[in-house]
Parts: C-alpha cells; sequence; structure tokens
C-alpha cells in the first residue's frame, strides 16, 4: 500500500502543454511542467514515505519518477500548498499556503526584458530571454546547482575568479533530500582528480584527466556513446560528459552510502544497466596500498613495494624518479598516482622538462 502511495504521488499530476512559465504564471502542486521532447518533467514530489513536497526534476521518458534534480532540498514545504513562480527580474520561488518563500533562486545577470523559466530536454531548467536562446546567456539554471545526479551537459568543478564550486552532494536518506555527507567532485590540489568524499576524508579518485579520460579506469565502457571533456585554465576548472546520441539516457548517481554508479537506460529491460560503480575496483580507493607502493587489479595481493632507494624529486614535486628506475607521478599529497618502469643504468637518471611541456629520461 506504501509503494503504491509513493507512485501515486508522482502519477496524479495535472501537465500543462507547456515547457516555460512566465512572470504572471505559476506551477501548483499537482501540475508540471514538460520538456519539448517529453525526456523530463517538472512539478512536487514527496520522495520515499516522506509527506513532505520538494519541487523536483525526474525522468518522465525513460525510468519514470526517477528523481534527477530537487530546488527546495534543504527546505520542504509540509503540505500540497506549494506554488513555482517567476518574477519580472527572472526570479524563481516556491511559496507554502502563508505566502512565505521557502526557496528562491538567484540570478548573477541583470534581468532580460521578457525573463522566462524553461525545462530543457537535458533535464537542464534555465531563466534566460524568451528570443535569445544562446546558452552562455542564461540568467540562472539548474545545472549550477547538482544534486546527487550527474547528467549529459552538467560540469563538476571550480570558477577560481567566484570560488563557485559545483560539486554532487549525496542525499541524506532516501526519505530526504538534503546534502549528506558524500561529495564528489574536483580536488585542484596538484594534478586535478575527481574526488569521492566523506566530509573533509577523500575515500575515492578517479585519478587523473590523460587527455581523454580519467586514469584511474581503463577505457570507459560507452566510450563511442560519450564525448568526455575536462577544462583547466587559471581561472575555471571543470569535467562534463555529453551524449554523441541525445536518445540515450545516462547518470551518474551518488547515492546516500557514498556509492557512486556510473548507468545507462536500457530501454529493452526498462531499466538502468550499471556498467561502473566506484567500490568496483579497490586500486581506486585513496592511499589503498600507502605511499611508496603500486596497486594492481590483476594480482594478489593487489599491493606490491616498488623497489629502489632515495627517490629523486623534481622542482615541482609532482615527478619523481626512484633509484631502481620507476617515474613516479604523485598528486598534491604525494600519493602515487602513475609509474612507468624505465631501464636501469650505472647512474640515477636524469629527468628534463622539455618547452613542448613534456618529461624526457636520459
Amino acid at each position: 500500500m506504501v509503494l503504491v502511495l509513493c507512485w501515486f504521488l508522482f502519477f496524479t499530476t495535472r501537465t500543462l502543454a507547456l515547457s516555460t512559465i512566465s512572470p504572471g504564471q505559476s506551477i501548483k502542486d499537482g501540475e508540471t511542467l514538460v520538456s519539448a521532447s517529453g525526456n523530463f518533467e517538472l512539478g512536487f514530489f514527496s520522495p520515499g514515505n516522506s509527506k513532505s513536497r520538494y519541487l523536483g526534476i525526474w525522468y518522465k521518458k525513460a525510468s519514470t519518477g526517477t528523481v534527477v534534480w530537487v530546488a527546495n532540498r534543504e527546505a520542504s514545504v509540509s503540505d500540497a500548498s506549494g506554488v513555482l513562480s517567476i518574477n519580472d527580474k527572472g526570479v524563481l520561488s516556491i511559496m507554502n499556503g502563508t505566502k512565505g518563500i521557502v526557496w528562491s533562486s538567484n540570478t548573477s545577470r541583470n534581468a532580460a526584458e521578457e525573463s522566462v523559466a524553461q525545462l530543457l530536454d537535458s533535464g537542464n531548467f534555465v531563466v534566460k530571454d524568451r528570443i535569445d536562446n544562446d546558452p552562455e546567456k542564461v540568467l540562472w539554471q539548474s545545472f549550477d546547482y547538482p544534486c546527487d545526479t550527474f547528467l549529459p551537459g552538467m560540469k563538476i568543478g571550480i570558477n577560481f575568479v567566484t570560488g563557485f564550486d559545483r560539486h554532487l552532494s549525496s542525499w541524506k536518506s532516501m526519505e530526504d533530500p538534503a546534502p549528506g555527507i558524500y561529495s564528489f567532485r574536483i580536488d585542484p590540489r596538484g594534478f586535478p582528480q575527481l574526488v569521492l568524499k566523506k566530509g573533509p576524508e577523500i575515500l575515492f579518485r578517479a585519478g587523473s584527466w590523460n587527455g581523454v579520460y580519467f586514469t584511474g579506469k581503463s577505457v570507459p565502457k560507452y566510450y563511442t556513446v560519450y564525448r568526455y571533456e575536462f577544462f583547466s585554465n587559471p581561472n575555471e576548472i571543470y569535467y562534463g560528459y555529453k551524449a554523441r546520441n541525445s536518445t540515450i539516457f545516462s547518470r551518474y548517481l551518488l547515492d546516500p552510502s557514498g556509492q557512486i554508479q556510473r548507468s545507462i537506460w536500457n530501454e529493452r529491460k526498462k531499466d538502468w544497466e550499471v556498467f561502473l560503480t566506484s567500490d568496483a575496483d579497490q586500486c581506486l580507493i585513496y592511499a589503498y596500498c600507502g605511499s611508496y607502493a603500486s596497486c594492481t587489479t590483476e594480482g594478489s595481493p593487489p599491493c606490491k613495494c616498488l623497489e629502489g632507494n632515495k627517490p629523486i624529486t623534481d622542482t615541482s614535486g609532482r615527478l619523481t624518479i626512484d633509484g631502481g628506475g620507476i617515474l613516479i607521478l604523485l598528486d598534491g599529497r604525494n600519493s602515487s598516482i602513475w609509474s612507468l618502469m624505465v631501464p636501469r643504468k650505472a647512474e640515477a637518471p636524469v629527468e628534463q622538462l622539455l618547452d613542448s611541456g613534456n618529461y624526457v629520461l636520459k
């Protein structure tokens, strides 16, 4: 009976024939917006057995009802009186039955002449000028405020100018979408890496970017289906991915237990096919083998000590060559993240940084 009630909250909604709302319009609890191609739906919902109401976005065409974003995740509406509206300045707000503001967006740019809020087929909810479809000129977008789900087109990263940090954060529980203790973000120190954290503690790392994907894993499954990107300059650093085919649905999910699941929707089975989890490879667990040790999934035990004597380190502190001729790349905390065996010589090998940016051994 409880399960039936949970789904009932999703499906007894009145879908408006709209993907946008303008000043003077609103979305009441029980009404929804649907993106142009029907990929995503926006409205009020209650997670699990909770009676609290939240404004969220969920899949409509695939995996119906799976929530990907929550607006008021830290301030719920206690009953079905919630209303979403947009004002003339392009600010979104959720009000409860007493007209109290439960949640509101902020805009970092000047308001458009005619602001509208639109749910896109990517799952992004944007505030923009009605006649301007330039994605770089939106006034506000939900993709800047990820919750527990990382969708194609989103970015995880940091703007060093403003300090703005886009990252995933788990729900507290299956019935409470408030930020939990787990986060998935870019650690910009040393060689930037994607890391899973429990509070301040690093639990998992995906390795550094090699120009195609993060080195902590082999070539990702479905690599030909998605285009991965990593951008870094003195002002900003971010990671994202985009689907090469817009009909394919994929997501990263950071669940309340702290596990990251990478999955793709299988339309034939009507279910998510998980092809990567954060606990699938123990060598991705941060500092699993400690300092000066390598980790492999192809042998037992997985940890092996590196041969050699006193290491020789470059001036950056990021590249070291031990006496055994092993070139080791270090992250910002002096933990090895990559190594290469080079031929032994009578004398310790000498490293040189070329103008091209390449390291060579002599």
